[in-house]
C-alpha cells in the first residue's frame, strides 16, 4: 500500500527519500534525497550511500518482501522493490538506464505500480547520444590545450564521473576541489579507480605551473570565475559545465554539455513501457507536468503530490 508519500508493507511505513517516517529509504547520496540522515532516522540504503554520507551502516534490515536494485545515476544509487498482495511496487529515485564511467545502468524492474523520477519526463527533454556528448567534451579539452580548463560539477557524483572521463578519454589527471577529493577517495574505497590531484596540495600547485584541467563546484564556474583565473595565472581560462540542463538552458560559460546522470524523456518512457506498470506515480520537481504529459498519451499517471492518504491501495494510487 502506498499513500501520503510512504510505502506501507506488513504494517511498516517506509518513507521514500524523505524523513516523514521512522524508517526511511534513501535512494542515493545527493543532498536533496538525504534528509533522513540529518534527522537521525533508521535508514535503508546501499553500503556505498552510507559511506558517501559519512555514516555507519544502519542496523535496520529490509522488511520482508522488500529488496533493492541498481538505479544507475551515481555510485550506490538504488531502487526499492516491494512485493505485496496487491502486486509489485517499484520506486526508482533518480535513475539512469545507461552505464556511466563509475556505475552500471539501472535495471528495469517489472511491476504493477511504478513511482518514477520524472525530472526530465517531458518531450522537450531529450539528450543527444551519450557517445556524441563524450566526443564533444573530449574535443573541447583537446582544442584548448594551451588554456586552463575548469569544469563545474556537483562534488558528489558528477565530479567523479568527470574525473573518470578525463582519465579514460583524455589521459589527464584533473585538479579537484577539496570537497570533491574527499568523495573521490570514497569512490576509490568502493573500487572505482580515479586519478586526480587535490587542490591545495604540492602536487596540484606544481601542476598549475602549466595549463591545467580542474573540476570545481558548479555554482562557482562562470565567465567571471574564468576571467579571475586567467588574470591570476596569466593564461587563458575556459569554463564548462556538465549537466543535463544544458540540453535546454543557456549558462554563462564557454561550453555546456548535456552530460547527464538522469534518464531523459526517451529513457523514462522506455522504463515505463518495459516495466509493464499499470499505474505510474511521477516524483520530481516537475511531477504535475510529467503526470499530465503521460495521461495525454494514455498512461494512467498521477503526480506524487496529488496522491491522497485516504484508503489508497497499491493498485489504486
Amino acid at each position: 500500500m502506498f499513500k501520503s508519500g510512504g510505502l506501507f508493507i506488513n504494517g511498516v511505513r517506509i518513507a521514500l527519500d524523505d524523513a516523514s517516517s521512522e524508517l526511511c529509504f534513501v535512494s542515493h547520496a545527493h543532498s536533496d534525497h538525504t534528509e533522513a540522515f540529518a534527522k537521525g532516522k533508521k535508514i535503508l540504503a546501499s553500503e556505498e550511500t552510507f559511506l558517501l554520507m559519512g555514516a555507519q551502516p544502519s542496523s535496520a534490515s529490509l522488511p520482508e518482501g522488500v529488496s533493492l536494485a541498481n538505479a544507475g545515476h551515481m555510485l550506490g544509487a538504488r531502487q526499492l522493490v516491494a512485493q505485496t498482495e496487491q502486486g509489485t511496487f517499484v520506486y526508482t529515485g533518480d535513475f539512469s538506464l545507461h552505464s556511466s564511467f563509475t556505475t552500471p545502468g539501472a535495471e528495469i524492474i517489472p511491476c504493477d505500480v511504478l513511482m518514477i523520477d520524472s525530472t526530465y519526463c517531458l518531450p522537450t527533454y531529450r539528450f543527444p547520444k551519450r557517445e556524441e556528448v563524450i566526443r564533444q567534451m573530449r574535443l573541447f579539452v583537446q582544442k584548448e590545450g594551451t588554456a586552463n580548463i575548469v569544469f563545474g560539477a556537483y562534488v558528489r557524483g558528477k565530479a567523479q564521473e568527470l574525473v573518470k572521463f578525463l582519465n579514460e578519454e583524455c589521459g589527464l589527471a584533473p585538479i579537484v576541489s577539496p570537497a570533491a577529493a574527499r568523495f573521490c577517495a570514497l569512490y576509490e574505497k568502493c573500487g572505482v579507480k580515479l586519478d586526480y590531484l587535490a587542490a591545495g596540495t604540492p602536487e596540484a600547485e606544481e601542476e598549475m605551473r602549466h595549463p591545467f584541467v580542474a573540476i570545481m563546484p558548479s555554482r562557482m564556474v562562470n565567465f567571471e570565475f574564468g576571467a579571475a583565473l586567467a588574470e591570476a595565472f596569466g593564461r587563458e581560462t575556459k569554463t564548462a559545465l556538465a549537466t543535463g540542463w544544458a540540453a535546454v538552458l543557456k549558462f554563462p560559460v564557454d561550453a555546456a554539455f548535456p552530460f547527464s546522470d538522469h534518464a531523459d524523456f526517451h529513457d523514462t518512457m522506455r522504463y515505463i513501457y518495459e516495466s509493464g506498470a499499470k499505474k505510474v506515480i511521477c516524483a520530481s520537481s516537475s511531477q504535475s507536468q510529467a503526470a499530465e504529459c503521460l495521461r495525454a498519451i494514455g498512461i494512467d499517471a498521477v503526480a506524487k503530490e496529488e496522491t491522497r492518504p485516504a484508503q489508497m491501495t497499491l493498485m489504486q494510487c
